[in-house]
């Protein structure tokens, strides 16, 4: 039996023995799922804290390996709204189960609002494969400030009784990421490098929307070869790249080889990280040290 399968089996159990519930375990604040850390942000941020938040993938998780544990399947149970980034790889794995775990929950896959960007296409022998969505849409200020009012309207239709606090807040929030959008929008125009590289290719959806070049090291989620390791500082020394990006999930080895030979500075990000909003501005402020 698959580990995945054993994790959705010993959640039904979980389920049959408690039963599901409309709120979370302390009885007071009604439960709402998301992908990752950054959605939880926003709707913390929207509901003033008034919702119980299931994150499915933690810090440090790759969201395209992660098996969630019985506790947040639990959880996942219980929730009233389940906001899914879609394209993640544990979301693939899992997420065609959600109506056995919980046929009355509201599920919205934040992918179909935004215009995606697919992957290069992949060569095998004699036939080529289209390139797998890129999934890292939360991190473009323009995408967020476009899905935001989906997340609010989504959240006011379920809890009701939450409206005035959600729309007070949306003003706020809307506001702050709008003036984000339009710093970057700015510094697009104000680059002497427009190019990066970057580990895992996780800010595809930035380098579209304010004009940047995104260069990854690792290809289809494997680790680069020595020749191609070799082609990738070649590249970083003729395009005169100042910065690589490294997550924090990621072995620093190659990324750190790169840096050396080429003389790129290595910063480590994390796209993963709850403050979506500090997230952003310390990534800006990287940009403007770097590329300006």
């Amino acid at each position: 039996m698959s580990k995945s399968r054993l994790i959705i089996i010993l959640a039904f159990i979980v389920i049959a023995i408690t039963g599901c519930q409309s709120a979370g375990p302390d009885g007071e604040r009604p439960v709402v799922s998301v992908s990752i850390q950054p959605l939880k942000f926003f709707v913390d941020e929207l509901s003033g804290e008034m919702l119980e938040v299931n994150v499915m993938v933690p810090s440090g998780a790759s969201h395209a390996t992660y098996s969630p544990t019985t506790g947040q399947l639990q959880k996942l149970s219980d929730s009233g709204i389940y906001f899914r980034i879609g394209h993640l790889g544990y979301e693939e794995a899992f997420l065609h189960r959600l109506a056995e775990l919980n046929p009355g929950m509201a599920v919205l896959n934040l992918s179909e609002k935004v215009e995606l960007i697919r992957g290069e296409p992949i060569h095998h022998g004699d036939h080529v494969h289209e390139g797998g969505i890129d999934p890292h849409i939360w991190m473009s200020p323009a995408v967020i400030r476009n899905l935001l009012p989906v997340m609010r309207d989504a959240i006011v239709d379920e809890y009701p009784e939450l409206e005035e606090t959600v729309r007070a807040n949306y003003h706020n929030l809307h506001l702050q990421i709008s003036e984000l959008h339009n710093q970057w929008e700015a510094l697009s125009g104000q680059l002497t490098h427009d190019g990066f590289m970057i580990f895992h290719p996780a800010l595809t959806y930035l380098a579209r929307d304010y004009g940047f070049t995104q260069i990854p090291v690792e290809r289809e989620g494997k680790e680069p070869s020595p020749a191609t390791l070799r082609r990738i500082i070649d590249i970083a020394r003729t395009r005169n790249i100042p910065v690589i990006f490294i997550q924090q999930e990621f072995d620093v080895r190659s990324a750190q080889l790169i840096s050396e030979e080429s003389g790129a500075e290595l910063v480590q990000i994390n796209p993963l990280a709850y403050n979506w909003q500090e997230e952003m501005e310390q990534l800006l402020e990287i940009f403007k040290n770097h590329l300006q």
